[in-house]
């Protein structure tokens, strides 16, 4: 009976493999230029002979499986192994260390955990403090000797049959556990339900996904957004590339060799794909190009608009707590962007149903900022073994996001800045997002960042730091007199500073902090 109407992310790819049976799904390429490649058979046949080893193991339902690796073929199987089990898979991002990486593997309560043989020695560093736990072995790079007592994926792989695994499973059970990279103490333990994984199929119709597309994945499987992309392409029926690697040239030469049509970046690497002289041929076959978790750089967009004018864009606003759903928007052109402000990122998918609150949390009157606040089944379940917190974020029977924006009458939502990046600067609140939208469009600009750093007499002064295009320079007086035509005095930037990169977390995000920390006595010099 539990079979009757159920429907979880094991069960989609078991129906998946008969429907698609010898169509290629997943395609990982390595460094050395060979690849594997598995159809829908045997990729579901590969996941159910993982789940049976997990079983045959001591893994039940509800015990977390831990990954502590680059992407790769193996991270992905083990995803969706663990569960199909009823089990929670909880991966761990390859660049923690120490006092980090042992609270996430005892705070998580990890049974059982792969670990990537290149960072073996990070597990030998803090090994003696982690709670009770078994390890499990993955061969990715070169042979190197498997730890006495650890369990060998490739033997579990050989070992065990290919039935599906005969388990109990609600659409509330908890499928994954993810942690955050914010700027609290400890990163918080997001918990998303098969619900909400299966109901990626809804968010990723909105995106103009078709089963017929091959998508390139390169975001690291570790956290929500990543593993959230790499699922619901799968979930369709896609053939999914799936690359361990933010080298721009690999990216160009894995797009013209597989032919990718859905690529899925943050806005970086689009910026550093167009340098590389055989992007015009790689971006031939793409279809769509979606850009995140950041300003959009105008001189972005133009550029790729020169090189592929067929490729529609996707522009994305979403979080973990809400399992990759949010508010999605088409476009070709700039000029297509209504009002033209890049803060623009589209309307709320059908799942999800977005508000605007007050600091009271009631709504506010159209185009007035506030909170985005949301609700609907892309909702996650809340944050693990963190009560309190989960009840702050979930008050009032709403999801908040920490994040301002606005909307207008045709129900497009702005992105206007996180509260933590507004700058309060002479008593005036400046968005960093509407700074960084204006110094974006000036052509000599490849990315940007703008922030608050302490001042005496202003309490905060707004500073940019800007990457410059490929072989240009560009001085700071140009910056404001480009924004001196465009902005009001008091949102002028005080200070520009020119960098060759910017501090990042390992999805290529742009760490604020890290710059707000390093120029902190910039008005003081």
């Amino acid at each position: 009976m539990n079979m009757l109407r159920r429907v979880t992310v094991g069960d989609i790819f078991r129906r998946n493999a008969k429907r698609y049976g010898d169509k290629k799904a997943l395609i990982v390429p390595n460094e050395d230029g060979d690849a594997i490649e598995l159809t829908w058979n045997e990729l579901n046949s590969h996941i159910n002979q993982i789940a049976n080893g997990l079983k045959a193991n001591g893994i039940e339902k509800g015990d977390k499986v831990g990954v502590f690796a680059t992407n790769c073929y193996q991270f992905a199987i083990l995803i969706y192994a663990t569960m199909k089990i009823g089990a929670t898979i909880a991966p761990v991002s390859a660049a923690v260390r120490g006092d980090d990486l042992l609270y996430i593997i005892n705070h998580a309560e990890i049974k059982l955990l792969f670990v990537d043989n290149q960072l073996i020695p990070a597990i030998k560093e803090v090994e003696d403090s982690i709670e009770y736990i078994e390890f499990g072995y993955l061969n990715i790079r070169g042979n190197s000797e498997i730890p006495d007592n650890w369990i060998d994926f490739d033997n579990l792989l050989k070992q065990n049959f290919d039935e599906e695994p005969k388990v109990m499973i609600d659409i509330e059970d908890v499928a994954s556990l993810s942690y955050t990279s914010g700027t609290e103490s400890h990163p918080k333990a997001v918990m998303m339900t098969h619900g909400n994984l299966t109901n990626y199929l809804t968010t990723f119709f909105q995106w103009g996904f078709v089963p017929e597309d091959i998508s390139l994945h390169v975001l690291p499987l570790f956290y929500t957004g990543g593993l959230g992309t790499f699922t619901a392409p799968l979930l369709m029926g896609q053939t999914v590339v799936l690359f361990n690697a933010n080298n721009p040239d690999q990216i160009v030469n894995i797009m013209s060799e597989y032919k990718t049509s859905y690529v899925i970046l943050p806005p970086t690497l689009w910026v550093r794909l167009l340098n590389n002289e055989n992007i015009e041929k790689a971006a031939k076959s793409i279809r769509i190009g979606l850009t995140f978790g950041a300003t959009i750089p105008e001189t972005m967009i133009r550029n790729w608009n020169k090189i592929a004018p067929h490729m529609s864009w996707v522009t994305y606003y979403g979080q973990s707590e809400t399992s990759c759903s949010g508010t999605v928007g088409h476009f070709n052109f700039i000029e297509e962007i209504p009002d033209r402000d890049l803060g623009w990122v589209g309307k709320p998918y059908h799942d999800l149903e977005i508000k605007i609150f007050d600091e009271h949390d009631q709504e506010v009157p159209l185009g007035e900022v506030g909170e985005i606040v949301s609700r609907g089944p892309a909702v996650f379940k809340g944050y693990f073994k963190d009560e309190k917190k989960t009840k702050e974020i979930f008050r009032n029977g709403w999801l908040h996001s920490g994040d301002l924006g606005r909307m207008n009458e045709a129900g497009d939502l702005f992105f206007v800045d996180r509260k933590k990046d507004i700058v309060k600067s002479g008593g005036e609140n400046i968005s960093t997002a509407k700074i960084e939208y204006v110094v974006s469009s000036h052509p000599k600009v490849s990315e940007v960042a703008a922030f608050g750093v302490p001042h005496p007499e202003w309490m905060e002064a707004l500073a940019v730091a800007i990457v410059p295009t490929k072989d240009t320079n560009i001085s700071a007086e140009e910056i404001i007199e480009h924004c001196q035509k465009k902005l009001p005095s008091f949102q002028v930037p005080k200070f520009v500073i020119s960098i060759d990169d910017f501090p990042r977390n390992p999805t290529g995000k742009i760490l604020k902090r890290e710059l707000r920390k390093q120029y902190e006595n910039l008005a003081h010099t």
